[in-house]
């Protein structure tokens, strides 16, 4: 076995032992690139980086359904929901609205709650085309679904106006179900 040197020992033993902080640099050691501080503040989270926040919506809005069986008929709806949109394009909604029906012995009263799912085609900065399916419960008759597409259009920053142009929707009342086409409009604002 070859013997080490005494000089180069002595090197090797101030190099491993020298730091930036101890004085400067000897020849041959590695300095470390200095990293700059971060902000907290002003960097966001990794996590989050690229995910749009979370909407909440809370729309207005008013539906008239065309009776496309029964020997026709024309029923109003007229509500409130509230949209959650969890991505830019994908939302879903609760809603509650006041339904005035045609009756047997003319006009009657009743509640529709409905939930929705809903999706957005952006075809520029101010209008989209929404897409959406409902399903609900009216009271003392049955179960609803509805289907609908039409056009959006952005007032403002968080002000929007819907006008839903082609709606089909299904009645199951008690005795037999009903058709309708329904058309609407809504005004939504952002929370």
């Amino acid at each position: 076995m070859r013997r080490m040197p005494f000089a180069l020992l002595s090197v090797l033993i101030t190099c491993a032992g020298s730091s930036p902080a101890q004085g400067a640099p000897t020849a041959g050691t590695l300095v470390p690139t200095p990293v700059p501080p971060t902000n907290d503040t002003t960097a966001p989270d990794s996590a989050n980086a690229g995910e749009p926040p979370l909407a909440t919506r809370l729309a207005a809005f008013s539906t008239t359904a065309f009776g496309l069986t029964g020997g026709g008929f024309l029923n109003e709806l007229a509500g409130a929901r509230v949209e959650l949109a969890y991505t830019p394009r994908f939302l879903v909604g609760f809603s509650l609205a006041y339904a005035n029906l045609k009756g047997k012995d003319g006009r009657v009263s009743n509640a529709l709650p409905e939930a929705m799912l809903g999706y957005r085609v952006p075809l520029g900065r101010v209008v989209g085309v929404p897409f959406h399916i409902a399903s609900g419960y009216l009271a003392k008759n049955g179960p609803t679904l509805r289907v609908g597409a039409g056009f959006d259009f952005r007032l403002g920053e968080k002000t929007r106006l819907d006008l839903t142009l082609v709606e089909p929707m299904v009645w199951i009342t008690k005795e037999r179900p009903e058709a309708s086409l329904d058309a609407g409009l809504a005004f939504s604002g952002e929370l």
